[in-house]
């Protein structure tokens, strides 16, 4: 080992998988939302935004529970209309063309594209994060309160191994038991809720 290895050692290279890990995402459902809002605040989670809207959803189903959504979100306050998409649980190269192209006039497209108007809701949404979890908590009018956390994709098995022990110290913090969790996000939650009502 030279001086200079000695002084500035090389970092060693993180194993990288050849397929990533998928985005992982979990929902509770809690009984005020304003007061999961403020355990996420006292226990140092980050405020990112949120806000009061009307949400028209456009769904896509791709697989068995494998769903994209494309989101015409209205602010309640000023009115201001933007679109969001949301593939959870689609692989990347899926998505790229959905992201790329976030214009008004893809609303017009979205019939032509395969997506079909799902649902419409009222809400308050508030989005945090800790560390690398991102959590929305949401007062879904008519649908329930919920609390929902995400672990972004990656290739690195240890960045995942990292998400998922901040995940756990915060689910402790917040005295949820992570066996509870619904395995999905809240707009599939919603959705399959509509759908089941809708067979009864």
């Amino acid at each position: 080992m030279g001086f200079l290895d000695f002084l500035f050692p090389k970092k060693q290279k993180m194993h990288e998988l050849k397929w990533k890990l998928p985005e992982v995402r979990m929902v509770f459902p809690v009984k005020d939302a304003e007061k999961a809002v403020f355990d996420l605040k006292k226990n140092k989670a980050v405020f990112a935004s949120g806000g009061q809207y009307f949400d028209v959803i456009h769904a896509k189903q791709y697989g068995e529970g494998v769903f994209a959504y494309f989101i015409v979100r209205t602010e309640k306050l000023t009115q201001k209309e933007t679109l969001l998409f949301d593939g959870y649980m689609l692989q990347e190269e899926d998505r790229l063309g959905f992201e790329v192209q976030s214009s008004y006039s893809m609303i017009e497209e979205l019939d032509k594209l395969g997506y079909s108007e799902a649902a419409a809701r009222e809400l308050q949404e508030w989005n945090f994060t800790f560390g690398a979890v991102r959590i929305k908590v949401s007062d879904i009018k008519g649908f329930g309160e919920f609390i929902e956390f995400a672990l972004a994709e990656t290739k690195i098995d240890r960045a995942r191994e990292a998400q998922e022990k901040t995940l756990e110290i915060l689910l402790k913090k917040l005295g949820f038991d992570k066996k509870e969790a619904v395995s999905t996000d809240t707009i599939t939650l919603q959705l399959a809720s509509a759908e089941d009502n809708q067979k009864r």
